[in-house]
């Protein structure tokens, strides 16, 4: 299921829409709420509760727009001395506002508000709204940072990946031309969908099943029968959405390091199943227990660096990476709550 964004309700266009939400559903919970003289009814009723909800609703936009900008630049002592100045201001001020706006109204029995006791109501929300502005902003802003690094990670795997793909290519065209045009078609189905269908947050899980299937084709037209190449799903994946491009890291990975002792077959042996919202992901590759690979700091790693940090990012506390080399092969298994 996609991931409902709810910093989208505090930005534009949407904020204005869902503070008008938010003072109606204020308006509402005071008419029902709270208990008022039984000669409180129709447009008497209507005024006092406008008056009620302008209370807190002038304060709130007073404080976030006049005095917290202060505080987020680190201005304390000019917000301080504002923030006093303004609260003076509101005790002794609003209650003609909120009069003045008693007056519109065609009613007889109107509420003096400069006979009610403001100043408590007007401290506890301007504090509140401070409390409410700095905080989700902070959450605004980490989203967007986490969203700004995720897009760096996503658009390093697009060269990474052609420029794996670009060596099979190479490799190809010099011991097997003929196989060519097969590898190319694939090649492009794969090159669309990490250009054009991965620029959302989440993809459909079919598609990204999809993609890897794709890239096991041309695996095996590499590849032809000099290894045992297996790739199966189970389970239900349908109304399921994933990260894109995190699973192919892990295959590509297999195929690019597999080997096998003299005599003994090459394998690289994958499986996704799907139970529920949990998301398994099982890859085996053979490997040569003698054969020593070189090291080379300077390159590789970008890979499996990379989709380690965005599973940390996108799905914190919700998937478990574990990884064995025994004395013939090297497994990676991957569990992920798609919930």
């Amino acid at each position: 299921m996609k991931q409902f964004d709810w910093t989208r309700l505090f930005t534009k266009p949407y904020k204005v829409y869902t503070q008008l939400v938010f003072w109606a559903i204020v308006f509402i919970l005071f008419v029902v709420l709270k208990e008022y003289p039984y000669r409180m009814s129709g447009l008497t009723l209507i005024c006092l509760v406008l008056q009620e909800t302008l209370e807190l609703a002038i304060p709130s936009y007073s404080q976030n727009l006049l005095v917290v900008p202060f505080f987020k630049r680190g201005k304390w002592l000019i917000g301080i001395l504002l923030y006093l100045v303004q609260v003076v201001l509101l005790i002794y001020g609003l209650p003609y506002i909120l009069n003045a706006i008693g007056s519109l109204f065609p009613i007889r029995d109107h509420v003096d508000w400069r006979n009610e006791h403001i100043a408590f109501s007007i401290i506890a929300f301007t504090v509140i709204a401070t409390i409410f502005k700095l905080g989700l902003d902070r959450l605004i802003l980490d989203k967007q940072q986490k969203e700004n690094e995720l897009r760096h990670l996503k658009a390093q795997l697009n060269p990474h990946f052609l420029f794996n793909t670009l060596n099979n290519l190479y490799g190809l065209s010099v011991t097997d031309s003929k196989k060519l045009p097969d590898l190319m078609l694939k090649l492009s189905e794969l090159l669309r969908y990490s250009l054009y269908d991965t620029n959302q947050n989440y993809v459909a899980l079919q598609k990204e099943l999809d993609y890897i299937s794709n890239y096991v084709d041309l695996e095996k037209i590499r590849l032809s029968d000099k290894t045992d190449i297996q790739y199966r799903i189970s389970g239900d994946y349908t109304e399921r959405y994933i990260a894109p491009l995190l699973l192919i890291i892990f295959v590509e990975n297999s195929f690019k390091h597999f080997s096998a002792a003299k005599g003994q077959p090459a394998f690289v042996h994958i499986q996704i199943s799907l139970n529920g919202s949990q998301m398994c992901l099982n890859v085996k590759n053979s490997i040569d227990p003698e054969y020593v690979p070189v090291k080379n700091k300077s390159k590789g790693g970008l890979g499996l660096n990379n989709v380690k940090q965005r599973l940390d990012l996108i799905y914190p506390q919700q998937y478990r990476l574990t990884s064995s080399k025994e004395k013939d092969h090297f497994e990676i298994n991957l569990e992920i709550d798609l919930s």
